[in-house]
């Protein structure tokens, strides 16, 4: 179809005034030229076979910030600015937010849905919500012409409403702020803060109205019912204290720092000492409350951000320590049995760049490795005790370190000691001394004994 629409057809084209070929041929060959469309599902393969963990990364994090950032500044420019290519500007934003939300899609699939994270639903009704703003509407407008000739041949209430909503929904966009501050740490961490806040605010906010409600039949029954003014009831007192609603409210602006609602009762000691009590209750009490409990659970919340990127941190630091070891063992691990041993572990140790991999790795000391292979290797007799056993081996025995044992005791290389590590340590030990007890008890199990003594004190340093 390439070839036909790019070298034949236009040299058929030429010879067309000629009548040396027909006029349904060429439409025919013209036609051929639409399925040069069907190269667009070259690209839509390529994008569902591609790796997508790219996506992840700090660059592409990186563009998709700017790019939310420059569309918080160009909707400012929108309002102030006149200038008929703002359209364009937004349709090329919208086409990279459906683009980033089809990388998403394609690279979770229907965890996107079921993950119940709130900021993929909040991604789907932006991008949902720009799409009809920018070409729904217009789309809706361009058939309506089409068939009634003019936008303003029919008149659909119904109609009108939804386009009033959908109008509405340019609004959405201003989300995407929200979305530039999940993108830095500082302010997620912050918004986590205060959404946490929010939740725990909740008790706080029906101890207020119950503090509030409480205190306004108070002031109707004393100020608006005239007992605190010597039976003088003012047009102010009614008008602030004349109903329970009224109070209510009024109490609410006071408590905000509206003093004018307090003129009525003002001149009178009475209603000064109320006014005091009140202010006591409510600014010093209840909004200390709410001070302290809004500042606790974003202390929390955000120490919790904190500890969830050290883990986050230390597990990719890990997965590399992992990688980078097993690299540099199966090197040197010739036999291919998950194990080094001590003439193998000199090797490393002796070659300069194999031991800069291993402590660059490890993050450890020369001195630190050769104290954890020393912990963790075992004696060549306990690895094949059936063959030490009848050899009787003598002298010192060559010693073996199971490399994943040494890669999975780096994880937790930082951590202090807890209750099921001890346990662990003390059923190792009890094991240990059954078995030395067995050995002990065996009529030829001198040299034996000897030999698993040295297996226990080994395995002690552990």
């Amino acid at each position: 179809c390439g070839i036909v629409g790019q070298w034949l057809l236009p040299l058929l084209e030429m010879n067309e005034g000629q009548q040396r070929v027909s006029t349904s041929v060429l439409m025919l060959l013209r036609t051929l030229r639409l399925f040069r469309v069907i190269r667009f599902l070259k690209i839509l393969r390529a994008f569902l076979q591609s790796n997508l963990d790219w996506t992840e990364g700090a660059r592409f994090e990186s563009f998709m910030s700017a790019v939310i950032a420059a569309n918080s500044v160009i909707m400012s420019l929108e309002v102030d600015v006149a200038w008929s290519g703002w359209v364009y500007v937004e349709n090329f934003l919208q086409i990279v937010y459906i683009f980033e939300l089809s990388l998403r899609l394609k690279k979770k699939g229907w965890g996107f849905f079921t993950e119940c994270d709130s900021w993929n639903y909040l991604d789907l009704v932006m991008v949902v919500c720009g799409a009809m703003d920018l070409w729904l509407i217009p789309l809706v407008h361009f058939i309506q012409k089409l068939i009634y000739g003019h936008l303003d041949a029919i008149e659909n209430r119904t109609l009108t409403g939804v386009f009033k909503v959908l109008t509405l929904m340019r609004l959405f966009r201003v989300l995407r702020l929200v979305k530039l501050l999940k993108m830095v740490k500082p302010l997620y961490r912050l918004l986590l803060g205060v959404l946490e806040s929010v939740r725990a605010m909740q008790w706080v906010i029906v101890l207020t109205f119950l503090t509030l409600y409480a205190c306004a039949v108070v002031f109707t029954n004393l100020v608006g019912k005239g007992l605190v003014t010597e039976g003088e009831i003012s047009d102010e007192a009614l008008l602030y204290f004349g109903s329970v609603p009224r109070s209510l409210f009024s109490l609410f602006k006071l408590m905000n720092g509206d003093l004018d609602v307090v003129e009525p009762i003002a001149n009178y000691v009475e209603g000064q000492l109320l006014f005091a009590a009140f202010m006591v209750v409510t600014n010093w009490a209840v909004l200390a409350i709410l001070t302290s409990v809004v500042s606790d659970n974003m202390i929390s919340t955000s120490q919790k951000a904190n500890d969830e990127d050290e883990r986050k941190h230390r597990d990719e630091l890990h997965a590399t320590r992992v990688r980078r070891l097993k690299m540099l063992f199966g090197e040197i691990d010739q036999d291919g049995d998950a194990c080094i041993s001590s003439s193998e572990w000199h090797t490393i140790l002796n070659d300069p760049g194999m031991r800069h991999e291993l402590l660059q790795a490890t993050g450890l000391t020369e001195a630190d490795v050769s104290d954890y292979f020393d912990c963790l290797c075992e004696d060549a007799e306990q690895l094949k005790q059936v063959l030490a056993m009848t050899q009787g081996s003598q002298g010192a025995a060559l010693k073996y370190l199971d490399y994943n044992m040494f890669i999975d005791s780096m994880s937790e290389d930082k951590q202090a000691a807890d209750k099921r590590s001890m346990l662990k340590v003390t059923s190792q030990l009890r094991r240990l001394e059954h078995r030395l007890e067995i050995l002990l008890h065996n009529d030829n199990g001198g040299c034996q004994a000897t030999a698993v003594v040295g297996g226990a004190a080994s395995r002690g340093r552990v």
